[in-house]
């Protein structure tokens, strides 16, 4: 977190989750949680603590994405081409919203998304503040063409996020600690 560091990728983050969500272990936990906070610079700790929480603000803030399942579901089907009945069908069967985003983005032969934290964090903000009529669709609009830019392990976490669910598992004090051992050592 020291020094001037250039803007880490979404994608490099969501390599994090997973790494995180793989973990049970508390102190592991830290451990990842800490090698990521030494990567990335001042201006995206917060962010990152934020979509760790599957948030864009902190809880105290009335600031929510203000997207349902349904709504996700329709970004996802809007981004891959594919029916939203068919997004919700397989959503019933697997319950994890990410691992539909996965297996649906799958068929784009996206490698690797060129997308910072920021600019993710900077449209999520963007659909969080969209109200009004036809908001809905706006929102879903945004995030399918986010979703499209997306490699399919950074659209599972992406998505996560939205539904204000990551399944990181990872609490105040967890990230807390973490920000203690990449700060202090």
């Amino acid at each position: 977190m020291r020094g001037k560091k250039k803007s880490m990728l979404f994608t490099e983050l969501a390599n994090y989750f997973e790494k995180l969500e793989a973990t049970s272990s508390r102190l592991a936990l830290i451990d990842i949680l800490a090698e990521l906070f030494k990567k990335v610079s001042k201006n995206e700790v917060d962010k990152v603590i934020y979509l760790t929480q599957g948030r864009i603000a902190p809880f105290f803030a009335p600031i929510e994405i203000g997207m349902a399942d349904k709504n996700v579901a329709s970004a996802i089907a809007m981004a891959y081409g594919s029916d939203k009945e068919a997004v919700l069908k397989f959503y019933a069967k697997l319950g994890d919203m990410g691992l539909v985003a996965l297996q649906q983005s799958e068929k784009f032969k996206v490698k690797s998304s060129k997308l910072t934290i920021v600019e993710v964090f900077g449209v999520l903000t963007e659909i969080a503040k969209t109200t009004g009529e036809g908001s809905v669709e706006k929102k879903q609009i945004l995030l399918a063409d986010l979703l499209k830019k997306m490699d399919p392990t950074t659209a599972k976490h992406l998505v996560r996020v939205p539904l204000g669910n990551t399944r990181l598992g990872i609490g105040d004090p967890t990230i807390l600690d973490g920000l203690a051992l990449a700060i202090l050592g």
